[in-house]
């Protein structure tokens, strides 16, 4: 049913990408598209390159950024949305006096490879250190639930027992301290889940180096970074840095609604992070009039999302290498980032275009 936007690997995405942009631009509108090639390569061979394209005029002041895919296997539905409002933007025309800049697949190795990491396994949405920060540390509590999320040999597929271990962690440590320390990013095991990295990646370098062109004209810019995983099945969370005041998070909900949450341990599903694409963008350019919000869906029950991941870095790093792109537990993780559901995929593509829709329409007010 969503056939002409959500994709199966990561070249036929990149494919109908680059296909929306020229056409956008055959139509007659501004288009700029270029593709950040990286030293990496895909199953196939392929070389792979993060697709920019920018619709409008690269001075302009008001400026929509829509980022997608820094977590790999998360950039299919990521890149349904931008292909969706790619289209609609085909039939009626870009929106006036904004700019519209698509970043497709931040983490092309991780989509082609169905990884939620890169290449080094490294959690780009922890790779964006603030500039002066050290690649140091990591939460309080991660040592304790090391053992549960990174078993140091190969996952079987009908594991049994990893429930209720976790269960009892909980009812021990507590939820929030414990999705706070397995989220929240760490910078001292480099095998194991929410590793942010030794330093910035080559992906996050060349896209800092592609934004700065844009950014130097721009005065105010909302930014959209697209991620599934965290939530109720189907619904969406708009997500917002800690330590905005309770003025802006109330002008915040008055324009984008009730969803609008921040990134704190105790506000709903969210947690804190180090090292978030839009913290790296606020602290890199800090007298911006910044705007940032990660729109999450749902997809399913967090214990079945942590034991996907835990059984794919798990093989990564002691399975067989021979049988990595075809495993089981790549395919499993791409069933729970992108969930072959009508009702799901329709409210993902939906939800997608309003909040998108309610952007624009915030840049065109000048708010």
């Amino acid at each position: 049913m969503w056939e002409d936007v959500f994709s199966n690997d990561w070249v036929a995405a990149s494919q109908r990408f680059n296909h929306f942009a020229e056409e956008i631009s055959a139509a007659g509108h501004a288009v700029v598209l270029k593709r950040l090639l990286l030293d990496v390569k895909g199953p196939v061979e392929e070389q792979l390159g993060i697709d920019t394209c920018i619709i409008g005029d690269p001075a302009g002041k008001k400026l929509l950024l829509s980022t997608s895919g820094i977590h790999g296997v998360e950039g299919y539905p990521g890149s349904a949305i931008q292909l969706h409002i790619m289209r609609d933007i085909l039939e009626h025309g870009p929106p006036e006096g904004v700019t519209v800049a698509f970043v497709h697949s931040l983490n092309p190795w991780g989509m082609a490879w169905l990884r939620r990491v890169n290449e080094n396994n490294t959690d780009l949405n922890r790779n964006f250190l603030p500039p002066g920060e050290s690649y140091e540390g990591e939460p309080e509590g991660y040592s304790i639930v090391n053992p549960l999320i990174n078993p140091k040999l190969p996952p079987e597929e009908k594991e049994r027992g990893f429930f209720l271990r976790a269960l009892l962690h909980v009812l021990k440590h507590g939820w929030t301290k414990t999705k706070q320390a397995i989220a929240e990013g760490q910078y001292t095991r480099p095998e194991a889940m929410q590793y942010g990295g030794s330093g910035l990646q080559q992906g996050p370098q060349k896209f800092l180096e592609w934004l700065q062109p844009l950014l130097e004209s721009a005065t105010q810019v909302v930014a959209i970074d697209l991620h599934t995983g965290l939530g109720k099945f189907g619904q969406d969370t708009l997500l917002v840095n800690p330590g905005m005041g309770e003025q802006k998070i109330t002008a915040m909900r008055n324009r984008y609604g009730k969803r609008i949450c921040p990134l704190d341990a105790s506000a709903g599903v969210a947690y804190r992070t180090r090292g978030d694409l839009h913290q790296g963008l606020m602290g890199r350019w800090s007298d911006m009039d910044w705007t940032c919000i990660t729109q999450e869906f749902g997809t399913y029950k967090p214990f079945k999302v942590l034991k996907s991941l835990r059984a794919e870095n798990s093989w990564d790093q002691f399975g067989d290498v021979e049988d990595m792109y075809g495993h089981w537990s790549r395919r499993n993780l791409l069933r729970i980032f992108n969930p072959k559901n009508d009702d799901w995929r329709g409210m993902l593509l939906k939800r997608g275009r309003i909040l998108f829709e309610q952007a624009v329409a915030q840049l065109q007010e000048g708010e």
